[in-house]
């Protein structure tokens, strides 16, 4: 991501560390499913279009999105920068997720997970990470055969059956047979 995304994110983040950071962070959500309407986005990108009219069409969208967080559309709008949004989003959520002590696990399974699996798959990679929480999001491929393939962070931890078999095949190949 470009530096001025992570630049936005930072001081959007610190100004919500002062005020109301849940707050801002749902503020944000809410612009970003407004910024989700392409044609939104659009208008607001095109050179074209006065600055007048984009601060106008901000405030008439976002008139129920605190006033700070309003001003950061503002200003990357009026700095030609408003296409960086979802990338600073994620930024910023990223680090509410640190200041909260909450950590974000992708989670590939074999089969669906019920709730109690899902809950015991989530305290152990939070154990793991020495995170207070992990959040899961799960996905199912029926090729790993078995157990669990999680990616938190940069950080990839495969307990899959396939994994394990590969691993026992590869084993058994290494060692002579007398």
């Amino acid at each position: 991501m470009a530096a001025t995304g992570r630049r936005y994110a930072q001081a959007a983040f610190e100004l919500a560390k002062e005020n109301n950071l849940d707050r801002w962070s749902e503020d944000l959500a809410r612009v970003t499913d407004v910024l989700g309407d392409s044609d939104v986005l659009e208008f607001l990108d095109a050179p074209q279009v006065t600055d007048s009219a984009k601060l106008d069409g901000i405030g008439k969208l976002l008139s129920d999105i605190d006033v700070l967080v309003r001003n950061t559309v503002n200003l990357m709008t009026v700095n030609r920068d408003i296409s960086k949004f979802a990338d600073m989003f994620r930024v910023f959520n990223e680090m509410s997720d640190e200041q909260h002590g909450i950590a974000r696990a992708e989670v590939v399974t074999a089969v669906p997970l019920d709730d109690s699996q899902r809950a015991q798959i989530a305290a152990g990679l939070a154990k793991l990470v020495g995170r207070s929480e992990v959040v899961v999001t799960e996905s199912v491929d029926s090729e790993i055969i078995g157990g669990v393939v999680a990616k938190v962070g940069d950080r990839l931890i495969d307990g899959s059956t396939r994994t394990q078999l590969r691993a026992m095949r590869d084993s058994l190949a290494e060692r002579p047979v007398d």
